[in-house]
């Protein structure tokens, strides 16, 4: 678009889904009823509400509100979109990139909202004439963490998190320059934006670019951030609205391997199949490497002569077969044996194998050794070096933001390649003799969690992990999901309210009195602090919820003394496997409980009896049973329902009283797409779909319960990812007339 006074914007009227024929321009306008009308509809995380004022064929004003949509993303499009209406006279406005739920929200309940009146709207041109003062300003917006959150500083993040600062330059009609001057959000995530928006936002005069795939918040944080820079400079932003046009290019590859997902199962797989003489392409949907594993910290490495090379006392390790027994036993042989055998087959190996190439680059790799397991920590680099060293420099082809679509097969079943789609549209076909996917689950996908799980879930994960290689594999053949869990989290959350970037998301550590929707107790609250994952957050997800009941006085130790206020020394000394994070400074606890009571999941009152009633879920009945026999336990020391130790039985004798509303939190999801030992996918029949193979979040087979949580076992699901790619590489060369050369210890 050319610079100049007037920038003029056509408003696109092809729109990616069908709207109600009240809001197409091709129809003759009609008169209708003036007057406000409004309309919902279901947005990302509860009901999105848009009221149209309209008057003589003219929409003269539009609101939208959704006090559930999360601010940093569906916020951008509840305050666009109605403004987009306005100057285009039409509800038939573009979606805002990186709020799609939110957006087709908006949409879909402007369209209700003028149904419901009658009237019938001409789109017209939306003409800006800019009025800027030249000059520089300043724009802030928080990103992925927020003001006093502290969680990010686990993740590289500075322990004090500032807003990102972004600087805008203008002249009186175009913008000239934008700079991101600050971003504390999560190191590995946040440099593709702070690198390509600020020059998409200038080449394209607009706020309006699409944003990183993989890094949602922190690029509606640089966007936000330079909308609130170009308000101050005088613009009217409905003239910086135009989207990034779509490419109708047309790419083809041709390789020996396709793999769909660059996370640590298809890295692994990916340099596998490399190194054993294949011609590798990866297609990854994000902007980055490394996908979900970069937040993991440690790997099961049983048999890794790189541990026993570092361990203190490397005849302590466990051996292959004792964890074999463990884990078999632990999933009760719900699991695939032959599976789990073959990953403990490669386990150690696998390491070995990183770590001799971690040795040629910068990064340290894997290091200190605990049990049977080696850490890592966070990050993206060790993975960024992986392809910058070794899959780039020898010929592999790493496709970034481009997400597999569908699987190409021939006549008799066999799949031979991928069809896939860049972020700028361009479409990409790459035909390979075999198929790995490696796309991570279905977590971000609220329409699969919903139809597997029939419930909410608050995501800790990545939201691009939409089920993409499960409905491709559905899609050539594949058949149900088997031994299908969520990857729950370790601590609880909220869908309605952020405590992921605070304190309120322990909680659960705690060990205070949990009711269930029922308004009865349903397991022992001290598992929460002993045993988080496998005992306390499988309670929360088989009831869904929880509504913790705490006091005064509970809030101002937690608040003053950490979580270990609670507790004495001397009890969590007798507790196994306290979990540490117990002891966070609850510092915002105070904040994030308003939070939750402004959003309707929490709630205060003076009395246990009125803080049932201000929940207004329970049977009083019920509750107040519950309540009185729980008193006795605490009076008595002794819990006879679920023998919860004596210093967990916390008094509430005197108020006021609090009660939040908890939900189960996921990383991912485990076991969508069935498989043998090989890493081969399979038909309900169990008969093998020739060229397709999945690892990872994606396979299923290895999972027969949440987690491994043994005394031999520790970061399982990290070391299945790298592990599984592995399987699945080695298996895919030998089939393909290559030798795969394990390495051994030390040589390179």
């Amino acid at each position: 678009m050319k610079r100049g006074l007037k920038f003029m914007l056509m408003i696109s009227l092809a729109l990616l889904f069908t709207m109600p024929a009240a809001g197409c321009s091709s129809a003759p306008a009609s008169s209708g009823k003036s007057g406000q009308f409004t309309g919902t509809a279901e947005g990302y995380a509860g009901e999105v509400s848009v009221t149209l004022t309209l008057e003589n064929n003219k929409l003269t004003a539009a609101e939208a509100t959704g006090i559930k949509e999360t601010e940093a993303v569906g916020g951008r499009a509840l305050k666009q979109m109605p403004e987009m209406m306005v100057a285009a006279n039409s509800v038939e406005v573009d979606t805002v990139s990186g709020a799609t739920f939110t957006s087709k929200a908006v949409l879909a309940a402007a369209a209700a909202a003028l149904e419901s009146s009658g009237m019938e709207l001409k789109a017209q041109e939306v003409v800006v004439e800019q009025k800027m003062t030249p000059g520089t300003y300043q724009g802030e917006a928080y990103g992925k963490w927020k003001e006093g959150s502290s969680e990010g500083y686990r993740f590289g993040s500075p322990q004090i998190i500032s807003p990102t600062r972004v600087s805008v330059t203008v002249d009186e009609s175009s913008i000239l320059s934008v700079t991101v001057e600050s971003c504390d959000d999560t190191p590995g995530f946040i440099e593709e934006p702070i690198r390509r928006l600020p020059e998409k936002i200038v080449e394209n005069q607009s706020i309006a670019v699409d944003i990183v795939t993989g890094a949602t918040l922190t690029s509606q944080a640089i966007l936000s951030a330079a909308s609130s820079a170009l308000e101050q400079a005088g613009a009217d932003l409905k003239g910086f609205q135009t989207k990034e046009p779509r490419s109708n290019e047309e790419e083809t590859y041709d390789c020996d391997v396709v793999v769909v997902g660059a996370g640590g199962s298809g890295t692994t797989a990916a340099l596998t199949l490399q190194q054993a003489g294949l011609d590798v392409v990866v297609i990854e949907k994000t902007a980055k490497v490394g996908g979900e594993s970069v937040v993991s910290t440690g790997v099961l490495a049983v048999g890794s002569k790189y541990m026993e090379s570092i361990s203190q006392d490397p005849a302590s390790l466990a051996s292959k077969e004792i964890i074999f027994e463990e884990m078999m036993e632990y999933n009760h042989w719900t699991a695939d044996s032959l599976i789990i055998s073959s990953y403990l087959d490669h386990n150690g190996e696998t390491f070995d194998w990183l770590q001799t190439m971690w040795n040629q680059t910068d990064d340290p790799g894997l290091k200190t050794a605990s049990r049977s397991g080696l850490n890592h920590g966070k990050g993206s680099h060790k993975y960024e070096v992986l392809y910058e060293d070794f899959f780039i420099p020898d010929g592999g082809t790493l496709l970034l933001e481009t997400t597999g679509k569908q699987l190409l097969t021939d006549e008799n079943g066999k799949v031979t390649g991928v069809l896939a789609e860049k972020a700028d549209g361009t479409q990409v076909t790459v035909n390979a003799k075999d198929v790995v996917l490696a796309t991570g689950g279905f977590a971000g996908s609220p329409e699969l969690l919903d139809q597997y799980f029939h419930t909410s879930f608050y995501l800790y994960g990545m939201s691009t992990d939409c089920g993409d290689g499960m409905l491709m594999a559905q899609a050539a053949g594949a058949g149900e999901p088997q031994n299908l869990d969520p990857f729950l989290a370790e601590f609880c959350s909220n869908e309605f309210v952020d405590f992921y970037a605070g304190f309120m998301k322990f909680i659960n550590y705690t060990g205070l009195l949990q009711l269930n929707k029922s308004g009865v107790r349903f397991y022992n609250e001290e598992y929460g602090a002993s045993d988080p994952l496998a005992k306390g957050a499988a309670a929360l997800y088989t009831n869904r919820e929880a509504y913790v009941i705490f006091t005064e006085q509970d809030m101002a130790k937690l608040e003053e003394n950490r979580g270990k206020a609670l507790l004495t020394q001397e009890v969590i000394d007798t507790i196994p496997s306290y979990r540490d994070r117990a002891m966070v400074p609850f510092t915002t606890i105070r904040d994030e409980m308003q939070a939750a009571i402004d959003a309707g999941q929490g709630w205060k009152a003076d009395t246990l009896e009125d803080l049932g009633k201000a929940v207004g879920i329970w049977d009083m009945d019920t509750y107040m049973n519950t309540i009185k026999t729980y008193l006795s336990y605490v009076e008595n020391k002794n819990d006879e329902e679920f023998n919860k130790r004596p210093e967990m039985l916390y008094s509430l004798d005197e108020g006021p009283y609090y009660c939040v509303r908890i939900i189960p939190a996921i990383d991912s999801t485990l076991g969508a797409v069935p498989i043998n030992r090989n890493c081969q996918v399979l038909r309900n029949d169990k008969s093998v779909i020739e060229g397709l193979y999945a690892v990872g979040q994606d396979a299923s087979g290895f999972w027969g319960n949440f987690y491994y949580q043994t005394e031999n076992t520790n970061a399982v699901t990290q070391s299945w990812a790298l592990v599984s790619g592995r399987m699945a590489g080695e298996h895919i060369a030998v089939k393909q007339g290559k030798e795969v050369d394990w390495c051994i210890w030390g040589e390179e």
